[in-house]
């Protein structure tokens, strides 16, 4: 499908390269006034770019199409020669019906980078749902009569299967950050089971116990280390109260009580052993089993906060919150990374080679304050303001410390 994109975007850079051209385009239109911002041109090595200026050009067919019938310009742009080949274009009825059928098969992968890569709050509750979408995007797509994309799909789910090792042996914490979405717990998951293998199938069976096992092994191992903590001293020593806020229980030697003098929690405490009762359930077992939180019930055009109704409920879920925040705050994608080695990159340059790392740190830090200011100002956390007034501070001790340091020397 490369010639045809490239005919698209050789449409696209024609169109842009002058105002005089862009108003000739805009005459062919039954829209509204355009602008070069409506026409996007890509980065070729970056396909989100290049999907972005497909589809723009894509609600503009119409107005391609004309250019070609009644732009004698426009037709002899695609006869001069470009690297010693003959110009790709002009984007006839085959090319246009590709880039339809290019831009169905991205658009799921598109709105998956939005989710993950192009947010500001925790993601890692929402992946599960995106790798099911892709891979059920993906199977739908690998049967299409369009032999074309059915190619690129099956060459695409061989590499997404290969990546993620199954769906079937997907790392099990990407399926309980999903849990972990009131809105979601176990039904969501279940959903995507019955929708991936069948409903009633072993398959989505023996994964749904899988995930159940994990969590009910991670909750106990949360539950034992907030029980006994590090420096935990026994009830002996402490001669008060243990740490769990129980009385330590105090007998009474050389007692003997007689029959039929026993007190009513004895008595109680025998019918329980004789009769049996049921475990308590656990903070896990009663989240589980809770009604599912309602969507609607969130402030309208705002988006759901996960973090904070586990913060609301940490003192019903005490144990079950500091699992939620561990498994929520799992980084799924590398993008941030890669933007601050870029960014480092685009900073540190052969003119400014002297520059500290304290210099640079600062330099990243500000850009990202400033884009933030207005989101922290609004929660009343602290403003950039304050944010280089504490810069200004670090920098000041640290220049007093080296001071001091030098006077020690000498």
């Amino acid at each position: 499908m490369s010639k045809s994109v490239a005919a698209v975007r050789n449409a696209v850079v024609y169109v842009r390269a002058s105002g005089n051209r862009l108003e000739s385009f805009e005459h062919k239109l039954d829209s509204g006034r355009i602008t070069r911002g409506s026409l996007t041109l890509d980065v070729r090595t970056r396909w989100n770019s290049t999907f972005l200026m497909l589809t723009r050009a894509l609600k503009f067919r119409h107005g391609f199409d004309k250019m070609e019938a009644e732009d004698k310009l426009y037709s002899d742009h695609f006869l001069e020669m470009d690297n010693g080949q003959m110009r790709v274009g002009p984007p006839l009825k085959a090319d246009w019906d590709k880039v339809d059928g290019l831009i169905d098969i991205l658009t799921v992968f598109y709105q998956s980078t939005l989710v993950v890569s192009a947010s500001t709050t925790v993601c890692s509750h929402k992946v599960y749902s995106e790798i099911c979408d892709i891979d059920n995007h993906l199977t739908t797509v690998s049967k299409s009569a369009d032999l074309d994309l059915s190619v690129k799909a099956e060459a695409m789910r061989g590499k997404f299967d290969k990546y993620w090792d199954g769906l079937d042996n997907i790392n099990r914490l990407l399926i309980i950050a999903s849990v972990f979405d009131p809105r979601n717990k176990m039904k969501f998951a279940n959903l995507c089971f019955e929708t991936l293998y069948g409903k009633g199938s072993l398959q989505s069976k023996w994964l749904g116990e899988s995930v159940s096992d994990v969590m009910v092994k991670l909750f106990e191992e949360y539950n034992t280390n907030r029980s006994n903590p590090p420096g935990f001293a026994s009830s002996a020593s402490q001669g008060g109260t243990t740490a769990g806020g129980h009385r330590p229980a105090y007998h009474v030697a050389d007692v003997e009580v007689k029959v039929g003098t026993e007190g009513m929690a004895s008595v109680y405490n025998k019918l329980v052993n004789e009769e049996g009762y049921d475990e308590t359930k656990t903070e896990l077992d009663i989240y589980l089993k809770e009604s599912v939180e309602n969507p609607k019930s969130s402030l309208l055009g705002t988006e759901y906060d996960v973090l904070s109704w586990w913060r609301f409920n940490s003192t019903r879920f005490p144990v079950l919150s500091e699992l939620a925040r561990d498994i929520l705050a799992m980084q799924v994608s590398s993008v941030a990374s890669e933007s601050a080695f870029s960014t480092s990159g685009q900073i540190l340059v052969p003119q400014r080679s002297c520059l500290t790392h304290y210099m640079i740190e600062v330099l990243m830090c500000t850009e990202q304050w400033m884009k933030a200011d207005h989101h922290i100002g609004e929660k009343g956390v602290e403003n950039f303001a304050q944010m280089v007034a504490d810069i200004e501070e670090q920098d000041q001790l640290e220049k007093e410390f080296q001071f001091a340091s030098e006077e020690q020397g000498n």
